[in-house]
């Protein structure tokens, strides 16, 4: 006997809509393998879809399944069912949601609307996150443009934010560490996170390390072991350039000091002029944005061996900021340091590059920033006036 709220409208020859009446108010029961088919067909925000499409989504093993669940949506109704006639059997021809947001929404999946908030929700959270802090302002960006699934993007989201839990609580440790803080467990985060994670902050910076963070000399400057002050003296002039663990510091004393360090940001020039040095340079290698390890390890040399320096790194707005960060140091001990190799006359007319939206925002905070040194100050207002800015290995 055909239900009584069960309505069957003809259409054309040979074809018909059958539709439950009554407004759906739940699902009815669905064994796994239903539900698991249902999941499947509500990933769509397709108001109607034909039967064929919806047989393939379940998969050729599951058409019995299929049969049976869209059976079931009909007499709860979830959904209108046009038919059409074949060999004198009606059969369901094409699929249309009644409600696909309300069916959604009882099956626990998120519907557009929902996906649209959360997006539009992020997208606020992201720039809220980036002008708060302008470290991860690279990181937010990416998000904000890169067309991902707005769950991959939350997840990333919520890195950035444990980002910051980690560097307001001064934390230091390796990836496997801040993995475990942020996700708790030390393999939660991808390789293709990681990868998104280093090419847009900072990461050694914040004391989140791949491997054990050292400070890398060359150069006019002897060290040996505290506990062995009589044992093997290390001088790094006869080696080329030697990379300590950070940590190492803390218990190696100076044995021969600089007149002078040369602080150099580019790694290939800090290799190649390792091999140039005058007499009483002690060069070290400046890894970008320096962790609060390298500073550590920095302030123990400063400590023993006080020496004014100079700071050599790109010239580009981060470059100021890098060297202005290196310097601190330096301020803080009340020694002399100076930027080097980094005047427009040594690199301007070479090769450049053009400023980014990064760029003008970090220079915009550099124009706030009160007590510039008058030779970054130059090169700030340079990099403004000429839209340009170069990498020292071209030239260092």
């Amino acid at each position: 006997m055909v239900p009584p709220l069960l309505q069957t409208t003809p259409g054309s020859r040979g074809k018909r809509t059958r539709q439950w009446l009554a407004p759906l108010t739940a699902l009815p029961a669905l064994s796994g393998a239903q539900q698991a088919v249902l999941l499947k067909w509500l990933k769509s925000d397709a108001q109607e879809r034909s039967w064929q499409s919806l047989l393939q989504a379940a998969g050729s093993n599951q058409l019995e399944v299929a049969d049976t669940l869209v059976q079931a949506l009909l007499l709860c109704g979830a959904v209108a069912l046009k038919e059409e006639l074949h060999h004198g059997q009606w059969r369901p021809w094409r699929v249309v949601w009644t409600d696909l947001e309300g069916v959604q929404a009882l099956a626990g999946v998120p519907t557009r609307s929902q996906r649209e908030a959360d997006k539009a929700n992020l997208d606020t959270d992201l720039q809220a996150l980036a002008q708060a802090h302008s470290w991860l302002s690279v990181a937010a960006h990416s998000l904000l443009t890169d067309a991902l699934p707005v769950s991959s993007k939350t997840a990333r989201a919520e890195l950035l934010q444990a980002l910051v839990s980690w560097q307001q609580t001064q934390r230091q440790g390796l990836r496997q560490d801040f993995a475990l803080a942020a996700r708790g467990h030390t393999k939660a985060i991808s390789s293709t996170e990681w990868d998104w994670l280093a090419a847009t902050v900072a990461l050694e910076t914040l004391g989140i390390g791949r491997f054990e963070p050292l400070i890398w000399l060359a150069g006019s400057i002897a060290l040996c072991s505290v506990a062995e002050s009589n044992g093997l003296q290390a001088s790094w002039a006869a080696w080329g350039f030697v990379g300590l663990p950070c940590r190492s510091l803390d218990a190696m004393q100076v044995v021969h000091a600089p007149k002078m360090y040369w602080l150099i940001e580019n790694r290939a020039s800090f290799e190649r002029q390792s091999s140039r040095l005058p007499p009483g340079t002690c060069l070290v290698w400046l890894p970008g944005r320096p962790s609060l390890a390298w500073q550590q390890a920095m302030r123990c040399l400063l400590t023993q061996a006080p020496a004014p320096a100079e700071i050599s790194c790109d010239p580009d707005p981060a470059g100021i900021q890098i060297a202005l960060t290196a310097g601190a140091l330096w301020d803080a001990a009340g020694l002399a340091w100076q930027a080097g190799h980094m005047a427009p006359s040594l690199w301007g007319a070479g090769t450049t590059l053009p400023l980014n939206d990064y760029d003008r925002r970090v220079l915009a905070e550099l124009q706030a920033t009160p007590g510039l040194p008058s030779d970054l100050a130059t090169l700030r207002d340079y990099l403004i006036s000429s839209e340009t800015k170069a990498e020292q290995e071209g030239w260092l």
